[in-house]
């Protein structure tokens, strides 16, 4: 009778710890294996939520000195003129000349996500989300007119007024 229990007790711990090494896989992690589907995949994502929700906020962080500032309606629209006016050719890999810090952070919070663009200088910017699982989008602004270029729109925004 005792042997009888204890063949039974080791039998099904032997099948719940099969059961439970197999239930080991990660699946978030698969997500990481995974190609990033095109190299404007975050971009795309942000003129999308920009078109369905009018209503988002966006703001500049001057990186060097810390200093933040919320954007109007005028400024978002030179921002979402820039991303509209974007071809394939404009998206590049992740250039080796960058620098490893942005000049300026301009993040965008719409109701369900958040996104982030880094403005390097007057050539690269990078779009991700805040929590993304592929790597950033870098584009290239070079031929873009100047009226568009987001690197001026932040120097514009942190040098007009001074006082702030």
């Amino acid at each position: 009778m005792y042997v009888k229990k204890l063949l039974y007790f080791l039998f099904t711990a032997l099948i719940i710890s099969i059961l439970l090494t197999g239930c080991n896989h990660d699946l978030d992690n698969t997500i990481y294996m995974h190609k990033k589907p095109n190299n404007f995949y975050y971009t795309n994502i942000l003129s999308q939520s920009i078109d369905s929700e009018p209503s988002y906020k966006c703001s500049i962080l001057n990186v060097n000195f810390y200093k933040r500032k919320d954007l109007d309606n005028k400024n978002t629209a030179v921002i979402t003129s820039m991303i509209k006016s974007l071809n394939k050719n404009n998206f590049v890999s992740k250039p080796e000349n960058l620098n490893s810090k942005p000049a300026y952070k301009i993040f965008f919070t719409f109701n369900n996500k958040k996104m982030v663009m880094n403005v390097y200088d007057q050539q690269y910017v990078s779009v991700y989300p805040w929590d993304g699982n592929y790597s950033m989008d870098y584009i290239d602004m070079k031929g873009l007119p100047i009226a568009l270029n987001i690197y001026n729109l932040c120097d514009y925004i942190f040098n007009s007024d001074s006082t702030n």
